[in-house]
C-alpha cells in the first residue's frame, strides 16, 4: 500500500538564506523580491537557485560528531553514540526537482546556452543524489520523487497525488549511485580552479563514497542484524545482504579510478617530503586554505563572517591562544588518548613503529586510573616506575606528522606559545594534587598544578567538575586541524573539504582490499602514497586493517569515522569489556633535584565510571537506522526503532 510522505507546499526558496560560496558571493539582489520569472530569465538568477540547493546539502561541514566516537570528546562530557547526520526534507527534494524544470525553461527562453543548461542539470542531479545519500545512509529506503508535484495537490484534503511508497534500501542506494553517474555525464571537468560548484570528478568521487557505503552496509548488515519481525526489515526497507556487496565495491572502484586516472588531482605536498617538518607544514596548509591539488568538493567560508556560521577556530582553540569574542566557547574539542596512541611513530629510518605513548619503564600501557583525584580512585600509585621526562613534549617527538600537524599536545608550540596541558603536581614530600589549584616550590621556582599560575596560562584540566565553565581540554589533547597555526580567528575563512583526493585513494584501497576486485598493486601504492606524504618511507601491505588504520589517522576529525563505524556496523555493543575514552594527564614531579614530568593514563572524564557505569556502548542494533520524521502524521512505514 502506498504511504504518504511529508510534503510541504511551500515556495522553493529559504528566504533567510545567505550564500557563503565564493561562486555566489558577487551575486546581488534580494531573493525575496525576485519572481520566478526573474530567476529563470538569466544565468545569474539560476545560480541563485543553485546556491540555495547547494547550501542544503547535508555534508556536516565542521561537524564535531567525531566527539561521539572513542577518538574525541566534548570538553564537557564523554558521550558515545551512533551519531550521523540524518536528512529528511522533501521540501528540499521538491525544490531541486523544480530546479530541473526551471533550468529547462531558461534554456527554452534563450536565457542560457545548451552547454550551460547541461552543466546546471548535472549540478541538479549531483545535489539530488547527495540529498538521497543523506537519507538512505541513516534511514534506509525512502520514497523517491523526481517531480515537484505542484499540480498534484491543491491544498485541500485530497492528497492522493502525494502518495508514494518507500523504496527498498537497495533500490534507494541504486538510485543514489545512478544519479551521481548522470551528474558526471553532464558536468564539465572544471568550472574554474577556485569554484565550489561540483564538477565531473566531484560526482565520481561522491559516487565512490556512496558505493563504498552501500557495499559496507551490505557486507556487514548481518553483523548487527535486526529481526524480520519489524515491518521495515521484512519489506527490505531497512535491510541489505552480503550478496549485494561486490556489486557496490566494483562501482566504488570504477568511480574512484576515474578520478585517479584523470590526473587532475594529487596529494598536496607530494609523496616524498624532505623531512617530517616539511610534511607537517604541508598538512597544516591543507586545512587552513584551499589547496586545489587535493580539494575536490566542499563548502566555502571565504567571507569569514558570522553569517558563514563557522566559528570553529574560536570555539576550539586552546585556552591560552583563543580569539576574543562574546561567550565562552574555546577549548571545546578534546582529542582522546585512544586516537593519539593510534598515530604511529617513526623509527630512525622513518619506517613505522608502534606509536603507543610511553609512560612507564615496565612497558605496561594498558592500565588506566579510575576516578583520578576523587574518592574511590583506583589504579594510581605515585611510586609507579613512570618514565621521567624533562618536558611532556618529549613523549611525542617521533609521532606521525599528521599528529604533529593536527593535534595540540602537552608542551607543543602553537601560535608561538608553549601550550601547558597539565593536570597534577607531586610535591617534594610525595603528596600530590590532581585537577585542583595547588603549588609547590623547588629550587626557588614555584610550580603549579595546571602548569601556570593564572587561568590564561594553561589549556587543560581546569574546572573538570564544572560542566558550565570548563574551557580547558579534559583529555590531555586538543584539535589543531582546521585551526590557523599563526593567529586566532573569530570567524574562520578556511573551506570545508567535504571530499578530498586522499579519501578517494582510501576508498579505492578499501574496496579492493574488501572485495579482491580491482588493481591490488595500485591499491597498495595509493595506500602507501598517503603514508609517504606524511613522511613515512616504508611500505605496508594492502590489508583491510592497514586501510582502516590509515583512514582513521588521515581523515581524523573530518567526520569520516562516525560514518565508517556506521557503514561497517562497527560500533561497540554490549557491556562486557566495553571500551572507554582515555586521557593522558601530565603531572610535574618535584621529588628530585630538578622538576620532571610523568604521564598518567586515566579515564577521559573525571568520574567517568560513576557517570557511565556500564561503559560507552550501544545497546540496540535498531539504532543503526534513525526514525522516520512524522511517521504517524504521514502514515508512512516506521523504522524498527519506532515500532
Amino acid at each position: 500500500m502506498k504511504k504518504v510522505f511529508t510534503y510541504i507546499a511551500a515556495l522553493l526558496l529559504a528566504f533567510n538564506f545567505v550564500s557563503c560560496d565564493k561562486i555566489f558571493d558577487s551575486l546581488e539582489g534580494d531573493l525575496t523580491k525576485m519572481s520566478e520569472n526573474d530567476l529563470v530569465s538569466s544565468e545569474a538568477g539560476l545560480m541563485r537557485l543553485l546556491s540555495v540547493a547547494y547550501q542544503n546539502i547535508p555534508m556536516g561541514a565542521f561537524s564535531t560528531n567525531d566527539q561521539n566516537t572513542l577518538d574525541a570528546t566534548s570538553t564537557h562530557g564523554a558521550s558515545y553514540s551512533i551519531s550521523t547526520t540524518s536528512f529528511w526534507s522533501y521540501s528540499n527534494i521538491r525544490a531541486v526537482n523544480k530546479l530541473f524544470n526551471q533550468i529547462q525553461l531558461a534554456y527554452e527562453k534563450g536565457a542560457i546556452s545548451e552547454a550551460v543548461r547541461d552543466n546546471m542539470l548535472g549540478e541538479a542531479h549531483f545535489i539530488r543524489a547527495y540529498y538521497y545519500f543523506g537519507m538512505v545512509r541513516t534511514l534506509g529506503g525512502v520514497p523517491i520523487v523526481e517531480e515537484p508535484l505542484d499540480d498534484k495537490y491543491d491544498g485541500g484534503e485530497d492528497i492522493s497525488g502525494l502518495l508514494y511508497p518507500r523504496k527498498t534500501e537497495k533500490e534507494t542506494w541504486d538510485y543514489v549511485i545512478a544519479e551521481f553517474e548522470k551528474a558526471a555525464d553532464l558536468l564539465p571537468e572544471t568550472f574554474g580552479a577556485s569554484s565550489y560548484r561540483a564538477n565531473k570528478y566531484a560526482a565520481y568521487a561522491l559516487e565512490g563514497r556512496a558505493a563504498l557505503y552501500a557495499a559496507s552496509v551490505s557486507k556487514y548488515w548481518g553483523k548487527a542484524p535486526i529481526d524480520s519481525k519489524y515491518t521495515a526489515v521484512s519489506k527490505k526497507l531497512t535491510y541489505m545482504e552480503a550478496s549485494y556487496a561486490n556489486e557496490y565495491y566494483k562501482k566504488c572502484i570504477d568511480a574512484c579510478a576515474k578520478v585517479i586516472n584523470s590526473g587532475v588531482y594529487s596529494l598536496h605536498g607530494g609523496t616524498s617530503p624532505a623531512s617530517v617538518a616539511d610534511a607537517k607544514k604541508s598538512l597544516q596548509e591543507l586545512f587552513v586554505a584551499r589547496q586545489n591539488d587535493e580539494f575536490i568538493f566542499g563548502r566555502s567560508y571565504e567571507l569569514g563572517q558570522a553569517t558563514s556560521t563557522n566559528g570553529f577556530d574560536y570555539g576550539n582553540s586552546p585556552h591560552q591562544v583563543h580569539a576574543n569574542g562574546s561567550g565562552w566557547q574555546w577549548g571545546r574539542y578534546s582529542v582522546t588518548l585512544n586516537l593519539v596512541d593510534a598515530f604511529d611513530d617513526y623509527d630512525s629510518n622513518r619506517g613505522r613503529v608502534d606509536g603507543t605513548v610511553k609512560t612507564r619503564n615496565d612497558g605496561v600501557e594498558n592500565q588506566y586510573v579510575t576516578n583520578l583525584g576523587l574518592p574511590g580512585q583506583t589504579g594510581f600509585d605515585v611510586n609507579t616506575d613512570f618514565i621521567k621526562y624533562d618536558d611532556p613534549s618529549q613523549a611525542f617527538v617521533n609521532k606521525d606528522a599528521r599528529f604533529q600537524a593536527h593535534v595540540v599536545y602537552p608542551g607543543c608550540t602553537f601560535r608561538n606559545t608553549k601550550i601547558n596541558i597539565q593536570g597534577g603536581i607531586i610535591k617534594p614530600d610525595g603528596k600530590y594534587t590532581v585537577y585542583n589549584d595547588d603549588n609547590a616550590e623547588l629550587g626557588g621556582v614555584t610550580y603549579y598544578t595546571f602548569g601556570g599560575q593564572f587561568e590564561s596560562d594553561y589549556s587543560g584540566f581546569h574546572l573538570m567538575d564544572n560542566d558550565n565553565a570548563g574551557n580547558w581540554y579534559n583529555s590531555g589533547f586538543g584539535i589543531a586541524k582546521f585551526l590557523d597555526p599563526s593567529s586566532a580567528l573569530l570567524y574562520s575563512t578556511n573551506p570545508w573539504p567535504d571530499i578530498r583526493y586522499a579519501e578517494v585513494l582510501l576508498n579505492y584501497a578499501e574496496a579492493v582490499a574488501e572485495s579482491g576486485q580491482g588493481d591490488k598493486g595500485l591499491a597498495k601504492k595509493l595506500l602507501n602514497d598517503i603514508r609517504h606524504r606524511a613522511a613515512f618511507k616504508d611500505d605496508i601491505e594492502l590489508t583491510i586493517e592497514n586501510v582502516l588504520h590509515e583512514r582513521r589517522v588521515e581523515l581524523a576529525f573530518e567526520y569520516d569515522l562516525p560514518y565508517t563505524l556506521h557503514r561497517r556496523r562497527a560500533y561497540v555493543f554490549g557491556s562486557t569489556n566495553a571500551e572507554r575514552k582515555r586521557s593522558l594527564v601530565p603531572m610535574v614531579d618535584l621529588r628530585g633535584s630538578t622538576a620532571k614530568y610523568i604521564l598518567v593514563r586515566a579515564n577521559v572524564y573525571n568520574g567517568d565510571v560513576a557517570f557511565n557505569p556500564n561503559g560507552l556502548y550501544i545497546r540496540d542494533y535498531r539504532a543503526y537506522y534513525n526514525g522516520i520524521s512524522n511517521a504517524d502524521k504521514n502514515q508512512i512505514e516506521k523504522n524498527p526503532s519506532q515500532e
